[in-house]
């Protein structure tokens, strides 16, 4: 498995040492497309980008595919699978990206002798008309190739990854494109990418794969703002089209200023994401969200436990998810239609407010904790009374609501020690980006 953390570390994944290709290599194409978007404006005022991109980016791919390595093939009379390593896929990627900048297709390094990019990219970028550095790499083995690209727009890169795999006469065949080619104001989201998966095959290399899954993560970059859009989407590879439909489409509110903001894990039979994003809590703005599937026949996702790492996150989730979503999170003990009433009550997507104090945990019960919650209440209206649920935790993050009203649980008090991050599903330690 490999994942990209494009805002942390550069991204290392990339082709190499196959011999480069001599920098007078065709760009003509590419060149035509690209120059003159530096002296126009794209009907996407936000981002200054529009349908004149998409022929770039094509131009681009075309030009990247003339120069990826031979397919995999059998070396010796052991029948050993010869693909390249990810050290040689590094090297490749850096010496494509060495030619574009030959060219003067690309901006450059700030603040060096002939940058070619107008203003500061710490303030106000506008990188419209240049191109992003090439990354390559590899997945299972080296049974399918990556390939990412970034034209520019204002406040960064619109990226496009592009998925290969081993075609009939043993060259590299295009199996998923994730591309923004649709640039409408409300539409176009251009992303840098956190994380790319596919799923391992666990077959071997003389047998049929099946089509994998493919996963990405990838933000939409603005000026000057910690605050930004997560968006996770999930693919079943087609044979039939790199565009399939994806599986999940979703996008959530995401927080880039801490050092782990997004990361996900994919099998053939679950998808696992966990990220940084707003708190409807007032005094912390700020928690961890978990997003898990299961994978199930036919490609339906069921979203299965963990839903939060702590009591209160769990709380967050339940009031801020639709009833049908929210009742699947009741424990078998509790009255179903008396939560439902409440949770009509309580529902709201801007939802805000404040939580009481840390959960407490019940003296009956070790599992049954005590959550309360306080909404804000509108410019002319008093906050509303304090709102008390009865969770349950099971080891090590399953939680369920056993009860919701206006008053305190009996005998849920007792103070329990509960460090302010209670965890991670992706210990940091050890981890390789």
């Amino acid at each position: 498995m490999m994942r990209l953390l494009s805002i942390l570390l550069p991204l290392v994944l990339v082709l190499a040492a196959t011999p480069a290709r001599s920098a007078q290599d065709d760009l003509s194409s590419l060149t035509a497309a690209l120059v003159p978007l530096r002296t126009t404006h794209g009907t996407n005022e936000q981002r200054d980008a529009g349908p004149e991109l998409t022929p770039v980016k094509h131009a681009l791919r075309a030009w990247l595919e003339r120069h990826l390595p031979p397919g995999p093939t059998e070396k010796g009379p052991d029948g050993m699978i010869d693909t390249p390593s990810q050290e040689e896929l590094a090297s490749l990627g850096r010496s494509l990206s060495q030619q574009l900048a030959a060219a003067g297709l690309t901006c450059g390094t700030f603040g060096k002798p002939g940058y070619r990019c107008p203003g500061d990219p710490m303030v106000a970028d506008n990188f419209r008309g240049y191109l992003d550095d090439v990354r390559i790499g590899s997945f299972d083995f080296g049974r399918y190739l990556l390939v990412i690209t970034g034209v520019g727009v204002r406040c960064g890169y619109d990226q496009s990854a592009y998925i290969y795999r081993e075609g009939p006469d043993h060259a590299w065949k295009l199996l998923l494109a994730s591309e923004q080619d649709d640039y409408g104001k409300d539409a176009y989201a251009p992303q840098n990418f956190l994380s790319i998966d596919v799923s391992p095959s666990a077959v071997a290399w003389n047998e049929a794969a099946p089509l994998p899954l493919v996963a990405t993560l990838g933000f939409s970059p603005w000026c000057q703002s910690n605050w930004q859009q997560l968006y996770t989407r999930l693919w079943r590879a087609s044979a039939a089209t790199p565009t399939p439909r994806p599986l999940l489409d979703r996008a959530d509110t995401l927080y880039i200023g801490d050092y782990q903001i997004a990361t996900e894990r994919l099998t053939a039979s679950d998808f696992l994401v966990e990220y940084r994003g707003g708190s409807i809590d007032g005094g912390a703005l700020i928690r961890s969200h978990v997003a898990h599937y299961r994978i199930q026949p036919g490609d339906t996702l069921e979203r299965i436990a963990p839903v939060a790492l702590g009591p209160r996150d769990f709380i967050e989730e339940w009031l801020t998810s639709d009833w049908p979503e929210a009742m699947r999170w009741s424990d078998p003990s509790a009255n179903k239609p008396a939560l439902a009433t409440f949770h009509a009550a309580a529902f709201g997507k801007d939802l805000f407010g404040g939580f009481d104090g840390p959960a407490k945990r019940c003296r009956t019960d070790p599992t049954l904790w005590q959550v309360s919650f306080s909404r804000d209440g509108g410019a002319n209206e008093p906050e509303a009374p304090a709102d008390y649920f009865k969770v349950r935790w099971m080891a090590p993050y399953r939680f369920t609501l056993v009860d919701a009203g206006q008053r305190p649980f009996p005998g849920c008090d007792e103070e329990a020690a509960m460090p302010d991050d209670i965890g991670t599903l992706f210990p940091l330690q050890g981890r390789v980006p």
